[in-house]
């Protein structure tokens, strides 16, 4: 039987630059927005907000959900659902020295990435770089999209 894994995740935007987490598992370094996996009872925006915090000390609302993308694993046997909403920093100074994740050396550190460059490193999940393009450029009008 297949792992299923829900990953909350967030969108924060600056200056037209992303926030991604530079990330380093088995296959390599790769980008990743903030965001994991779901604690205890946590909702979905409990699960961002707090994940957010450690990975990054920033304090988050949630504005919107953006997208759900599915992706499916059949190497690692395990299928994957994004829940990516946009967010809106309101707190917090950015840092990445609480994530449990450091203590394994999966999180290399965080970094503001120009959007329009997303498509120049590997960022997963790589399906959304020309909707988050799009739609940044829109102000994020739409959402809720299935990817």
């Amino acid at each position: 039987m297949a792992a299923k894994v829900i990953r909350p995740s967030v969108v924060l935007i600056k200056d037209d630059k992303i926030l991604v987490l530079k990330s380093k598992y088995s296959s390599g370094d790769f980008y990743l927005l903030p965001g994991g996996g779901i604690e205890g009872m946590e909702s979905l925006k409990e699960t961002v907000i707090r994940e957010t915090k450690e990975e990054t000390n920033y304090d988050i609302e949630i504005q919107k959900l953006l997208y759900l993308q599915e992706w499916i694993d059949e190497k690692a046997n395990k299928n994957v659902l994004y829940i990516i909403f946009l967010g809106k920093i309101i707190g917090g100074k950015e840092t990445h020295l609480n994530d449990p994740a450091l203590a394994k050396g999966n999180i290399k550190g965080i970094e503001w990435t120009d959007i329009k460059e997303l498509q120049k490193i590997t960022f997963y999940p790589a399906e959304i770089i020309p909707l988050l393009q799009k739609d940044h450029l829109s102000g994020f009008k739409s959402g809720g999209i299935y990817i």
